[in-house]
């Protein structure tokens, strides 16, 4: 049922079926009854409704990294505290304060040009989810404390979600990899 909310294009695909069926008994009934068009037409108003009406939870999780992804580059660490729950714990973060410190900190030293997501996996079940993303991480070559590596670092984490109350939060993020060497949130 997922996929009716996914992507308008299966009732964009059965709205053009309709249409030549339509098409087909309007000829044979000497092109009378023109408000047979109205099934196709309304297939596929419907279809674009509920793509834009309709957010699945993947789409819900792929919109809130988003708006973090932004937040990030803006330097702006209060602009994701939302997005995280309550009782967020990782290996170092112990709370969801101690976590938007170390972020604004980390904004601040690594002064971000622009950050591009190179691929998403994720896992949703139930009130839980899972994923790893895959960024490509451009630095400020003046002004960021780690461009002295390089301004261009592919990151990687693993992050695990959980719905409360109908939304989407993150629980703990797991810092994987920095230019495919494994590291943690210590190394930052």
């Amino acid at each position: 049922m997922s996929v009716i909310f996914e992507s308008p294009w299966l009732l964009l695909a059965i709205s053009a079926v309709l249409l030549a069926g339509v098409s087909a008994v309007w000829q044979m009934r000497g092109r009378r009854g023109r408000w047979m068009f109205a099934l196709p037409v309304l297939a596929a108003v419907s279809a674009v409704g509920l793509d834009v009406l309709v957010q699945t939870d993947s789409e819900q999780i792929q919109s809130m990294l988003d708006v973090c992804r932004r937040a990030a580059l803006a330097g702006d660490a209060g602009a994701i505290a939302p997005f995280i729950a309550s009782d967020y714990r990782d290996a170092v973060h112990s709370t969801r304060a101690e976590l938007l410190k170390a972020a604004e900190d980390v904004f601040r030293r690594a002064a971000l040009e622009r950050v591009v997501e190179r691929g998403h996996k994720l896992q949703i079940e139930g009130n839980t989810a899972q994923s790893r993303v895959r960024y490509r991480v451009h630095l400020d070559p003046q002004r960021s404390v780690y461009a002295a590596g390089g301004t261009l670092l592919f990151v990687v984490l693993e992050i695990d979600y959980r719905r409360n109350r109908g939304r989407w939060q993150i629980q703990r993020v797991v810092l994987v990899s920095v230019n495919d060497t494994p590291m943690g949130w210590k190394d930052v």
